[in-house]
């Protein structure tokens, strides 16, 4: 009896009897979310100082609840100098810190750095102005974000792009540079942001030292850490801002980078409905230290 070879194919299975499968390789992307956390009430060491510190709050919130966010007008401040170290120690304890954190280089007569921290109350901003390291001015002021930012990059910077020729290696530059030069001469106050996404480019590394020429650096930097981190900078060049992401791996790999044209870059200011939030936060804050420092009850509009 004559056997014919089988024509069905056998395939092996288990451990080993597959090719590895290749993994893909990709940059991480921001993968945790910053959320509100009150600060922690802390240990008071005397009712006087309690007081002081709670009326600052109280006033702040009767400021924030009657100020029009929508208004232009410019928010409450209030100036700390006055208040003793203790009083003040207590303040920096109930305001925490949030998301961004801005620092300012700006020589002049009177001040020549600005150091500005946004607090776990979405909109009060602690900004304090230093003179050769020595703090000179502090306060803190209530604002989509502190006016000495828009005044610091506007007096530091130019109009136009900074002259520049391109190499023969550019590619890309000369074409994101006439670009931004329109943007740049049709921006006025209130339009739309104008944002060259470079990192959806091909860009040779002769295109961005001809960008680095043309825009300069500034003289404010930002950093935003909500989801994942945003590093915002001024240029030498009048509403055109650097706006990059990095993810949160520990090498803070750059997953966008971007030039955007604007008064100011939305990423880095609080939204009407923040500045609401915290009206009302403030006044969980005042009500909450009222009972845990057990001093005098106090009665808060709405």
């Amino acid at each position: 009896m004559s056997i014919s070879p089988i024509s069905i194919p056998i395939n092996l299975v288990g451990p080993g009897s597959q090719p590895d499968r290749s993994v893909a390789n990709t940059i991480g992307v921001p993968d945790t979310v910053d959320t509100f956390s009150a600060p922690l009430t802390p240990e008071i060491a005397d009712k006087e100082t309690a007081i002081k510190c709670r009326q600052f709050f109280i006033d702040l919130y009767d400021e924030m609840r009657l100020w029009n966010t929508d208004s232009g007008d410019a928010g409450p401040a209030f100036a700390l100098n006055l208040f003793d170290t203790q009083t003040i120690g207590l303040i920096n304890q109930m305001l925490g810190e949030g998301e961004v954190s801005i620092r300012i280089t700006i020589p002049n007569d009177t001040f020549d750095e600005i150091r500005i921290q946004e607090s776990v109350y979405v909109g009060v901003w602690r900004v304090r102005y230093f003179r050769e390291g020595r703090p000179i001015a502090d306060q803190v002021e209530v604002s989509a974000i502190p006016s000495c930012v828009a005044e610091a990059a506007y007096a530091t910077s130019r109009p136009g792009l900074l002259p520049v020729e391109p190499g023969p290696e550019a590619m890309n530059s000369p074409a994101i540079l006439a670009e931004l030069k329109t943007a740049l001469k049709d921006w006025a106050p209130g339009s739309p942001a104008f944002t060259v996404n470079l990192s959806h480019l091909p860009m040779s590394a002769e295109d961005h030292q001809v960008i680095d020429k043309a825009v300069g650096e500034g003289a404010v930097y930002i950093i935003s850490r909500g989801f994942g981190n945003c590093r915002i900078s001024s240029t030498d060049v009048r509403h055109l801002w650097r706006v990059q992401y990095l993810n949160n791996a520990p090498t803070r790999l750059m997953i966008l980078n971007t030039l955007v044209v604007s008064g100011l870059p939305e990423e880095a200011m609080a939204a009407s409905e923040d500045l609401e939030d915290s009206v009302a936060r403030i006044k969980e804050l005042i009500e909450w230290v009222t009972q845990s420092w057990e001093l005098p009850a106090v009665e808060l509009q709405s």
